[in-house]
């Protein structure tokens, strides 16, 4: 169940900075639209820099460079954000990972901070370690009530499968505001916003890009086990999957294109982020939240969302 002592601990702002995922604004524009209108309209401002960079969680997880060498990069980043003086808000789990993982280590270690900031002092920035770093998930979860004083479209009689994604969920055992073993914040937030729970037995389960599984074990291992998280979802008949990842709404809803591609399934479940599942619950424009991006069509949910009335046929 969710831990109190740390849920309290979670700053809710007028005003944070958004920390946009290289996945979710290169494949899944829409992503970054539902999350600044969303927050929006829970009196929320998220601010974003066209200097920010990507977290360099992908360059290390592939061995690209050394964590050492991406240090600087994570240091310039929370750099840029603490001099306009935010807290962060991601809405990937591996920005997450990344962002707070190198802040502590940094933190910690302070010959190590020492000497990035003599690297960061070359292009006039300076990492202090004073601002904090939170995953969307637990602002809005933090935000539930109000949420749910403002549903526009209630969700009533729409499945949503979910997946939480490995990297938040084994990744901040001691940190994450639930319990990592069996979390329920993510279907705490979508009853709120009247939708039904479709529980699937792998829905714990990596979406098959474990430590970049999908570029190294493709074949062997990638794809089978993303194959057999699909068929455990083929068989709740869910309307829809609610992520927290945007690498994992990726691999979820383009491997689904892919193995029916290759005949070897037929997958048609649609994959969301969860900013874009509380767009369409607060009513923001359905165009906004980006759906005609996704591999895998929405048009069959949209349809049913208007069939019971919770999308205008003009939506």
């Amino acid at each position: 169940m969710p831990r109190k002592e740390l849920i309290d601990k979670v700053k809710i702002s007028d005003s944070m900075f958004l920390f946009q995922p290289c996945v979710g604004s290169s494949k899944y524009p829409g992503l970054i639209t539902s999350a600044i209108d969303a927050f929006k309209h829970l009196d929320m401002d998220l601010i974003t820099s066209d200097d920010q960079t990507c977290c360099g969680g992908f360059l290390t997880f592939t061995n690209v460079a050394q964590p050492t060498s991406t240090m600087p990069a994570v240091a310039r980043n929370l750099a840029i954000i603490e001099d306009l003086d935010l807290d962060t808000l991601t809405l990937c789990n591996g920005c997450h990972t990344f962002l707070t993982e190198f802040s502590h280590f940094m933190k910690d270690r302070p010959p190590v901070q020492k000497v990035v900031n003599v690297i960061l002092s070359m292009i006039g920035r300076e990492y202090k370690g004073t601002h904090e770093v939170y995953h969307s998930l637990e602002i809005i979860y933090k935000l539930k009530e109000k949420i749910r004083e403002r549903v526009v479209r209630q969700l009533k009689g729409i499945r949503f499968a979910t997946h939480y994604g490995c990297h938040y969920l084994n990744g901040f055992k001691n940190t994450a505001i639930d319990d990592a073993h069996m979390p329920t914040i993510l279907e705490e937030i979508i009853e709120t916003c009247g939708g039904e729970i479709a529980d699937y037995e792998e829905n714990r389960t990596c979406c098959g890009t474990g430590l970049t599984q999908v570029i190294l074990n493709k074949e062997q291992l990638s794809l089978p086990h993303t194959k057999m998280k699909l068929d455990s979802l083929n068989n709740t008949r869910a309307d829809a999957v609610v992520v927290v990842c945007p690498y994992c709404l990726s691999h979820l809803d383009r491997m689904q294109h892919k193995l029916n591609r290759r005949s070897i399934g037929h997958y048609k479940t649609p994959v969301m982020h969860l900013v874009q599942f509380l767009g369409l619950a607060l009513g923001i424009d359905v165009n906004r939240l980006g759906f005609d991006a996704h591999a895998i069509t929405f048009t069959p949910f949209t349809k049913k969302l208007k069939e019971r009335g919770i999308l205008k046929e003009t939506d």
